[in-house]
């Protein structure tokens, strides 16, 4: 498969918003600047189960979305402007349209929870796999409830166990941060990343204490130098609910991408269409 389809099939599998390796905004990044006089800093909750219990009740609850992002790509040399749109179901299936501005879809990504089906219209080109598949090629864990969860700025599930997510308060910056190693171990892994050997991946969601959503969700898996960095900006209200209007992602694999997705539109519990249809005459992408 040639660099085009691999980093095609790496933006739908693991974020599903900017692809390949360089992408820009058209607008301006609204950064949210953590409080960091430490005087100042209230950090009032003091047990897990009652703050997640608060990341919950802040969660996007949506049953259905539809999102728009106008964004700028870079493939290799070549720029090109095009919309980002993701209409989803919760839990059930999420579909990617890359769209060159007022011309035609260059590509359509349809996820649920076992398989990929991608299409590829300037090449002819179809896939169709298992989502496990695309994972191992990518060299890092993706499925449905990841892809969501970043999206649009909720927690994926990681353990089903409370027990083994850990609090810890950062009064430098002024958020809570959940963990799912232990405390000693994430504030020496939180000052130096090299001094500590993780066996099992670990996830570091950093917390705002006002509004008790995701300002930052982390996933590490030291041992393979495998991460994925999620940063969440300006929040918004959409229908009662605050919602991240930017997104910037560093993905580490063998190589780093970084790319940044600012929404410009948002529906939600409005139902979508999720059907994606193949040509007869498009020919089958092989991954060996």
């Amino acid at each position: 498969m040639n660099r085009y389809f691999f980093y095609l099939m790496f933006f739908g599998v693991v974020i599903a918003s900017g692809i390949f390796l360089s992408c820009k905004t058209k607008k301006h990044i609204a950064q949210q600047k953590p409080i960091s006089d430490t005087a100042k800093c209230k950090l009032t909750i003091k047990s897990t189960k009652e703050l997640l219990q608060l990341l919950q009740k802040n969660s996007f609850n949506y049953q259905w979305i539809y999102a728009k992002a106008d964004t700028k790509l870079k493939i290799d040399s070549e720029e090109t402007d095009v919309d980002i749109r993701i209409r989803s179901k919760k839990d059930s299936a999420i579909l990617i349209t890359v769209e060159a501005i007022g011309l035609f879809d260059v590509a359509k990504i349809l996820i649920t929870n076992d398989s990929v089906k991608m299409v590829v219209y300037p090449k002819k080109k179809y896939y169709y796999g298992s989502i496990d598949n695309i994972s191992k090629l990518l060299n890092i864990h993706a499925d449905l409830d990841l892809i969501q969860s970043v999206l649009f700025g909720n927690s994926a599930t990681f353990y089903d166990s409370d027990e083994k997510i850990k609090l810890v308060f950062n009064k430098k910056d002024c958020n809570y941060i959940l963990t799912t190693t232990k405390k000693r171990k994430i504030k020496r892994l939180l000052k130096d990343k090299e001094l500590l050997i993780v066996r099992e991946p670990i996830q570091i969601i950093s917390i705002l204490p006002n509004t008790y959503k995701i300002s930052q969700n982390e996933f590490l898996d030291i041992q393979n130098r495998h991460s994925l960095k999620v940063n969440y900006f300006n929040f918004q209200n959409i229908d009662s609910l605050v919602f991240p209007r930017t997104i910037q992602t560093e993905v580490t694999t063998n190589n780093t991408f970084n790319f940044n997705v600012q929404y410009s539109k948002v529906e939600i519990n409005k139902p979508q269409n999720l059907s994606l249809k193949v040509p007869s005459s498009y020919d089958k992408i092989e991954i060996k």
